[in-house]
């Protein structure tokens, strides 16, 4: 029964010691950190490499990116820039060896969560031009494209949030009201602003004072 309980101990603790020194083998690079999560358009992240081989430097690196088009990395600078939305895996292995360190990056996104204008009714001269700030939320919402829809083209015309009132210089166009319509590209949250068109060519007619009371 001793010998068995002996043979169990030894067992036992030089599987433990077997599961560490692998550990110790496998890095060949120690990585200062083996996952990164950033943000499209916000700070980049950081990426340190140390060789755990005696005689080895950070000169002696060999670094692999399976998909550079989603995440930058500098070996000189450890900086680790964010491209595009998706998954890449940083590699690191010793010149000559063949055990590798990984580090995984994801790159992800703030949505847009919707969209305000600075005015949502305007009124114009035919021949007028007017135009619509917009203002994309949150701040830092990392696709801030939008597509801007006028439902009377004829009416009122509008690029990017520029507006023109009759823009074929039609006279006999009548007046009317279009209907401005901003979307965003992400998440589709839309805004919109009527714009109603007077029945004069941008004619201003001067303010005459009332009659004096005599």
């Amino acid at each position: 029964m001793f010998g068995l309980g002996v043979a169990a101990c030894f067992v036992a603790c030089g599987s433990d010691s077997n599961d560490s020194f692998e550990e110790d083998v496998i890095k060949e690079v120690a990585l200062s950190q083996s996952s990164i999560t950033l943000l499209l358009n916000e700070e980049d992240g950081s990426l340190t490499a140390t060789p755990t081989v005696e005689g080895y430097s950070a000169a002696d690196i060999v670094w692999t990116n399976s998909n550079p088009s989603v995440a930058e990395f500098d070996p000189v600078t450890g900086k680790v820039i964010a491209k595009e939305v998706g998954k890449t895996t940083l590699s690191a292995r010793l010149k000559g060896r063949f055990v590798v360190s990984t580090c995984y990056i994801t790159v992800s996104f703030v949505k847009v969560t919707g969209l305000t204008f600075d005015k949502y009714e305007i009124n114009m001269m035919r021949s007028d031009s007017d135009s619509i700030a917009v203002t994309i939320l949150p701040e830092n919402a990392c696709y801030k494209n939008v597509t801007w829809t006028s439902s009377n083209e004829n009416l009122v015309k509008v690029v990017d949030g520029k507006l023109w009132a009759n823009p074929k210089h039609d006279q006999l166009l009548n007046s009317g009201t279009a209907t401005i319509t901003a979307t965003t590209v992400d998440q589709g949250f839309k805004a919109q602003c009527v714009v109603n068109v007077g029945q004069f060519s941008g004619i201003k007619y001067p303010q005459y004072p009332e009659k004096q009371q005599w």
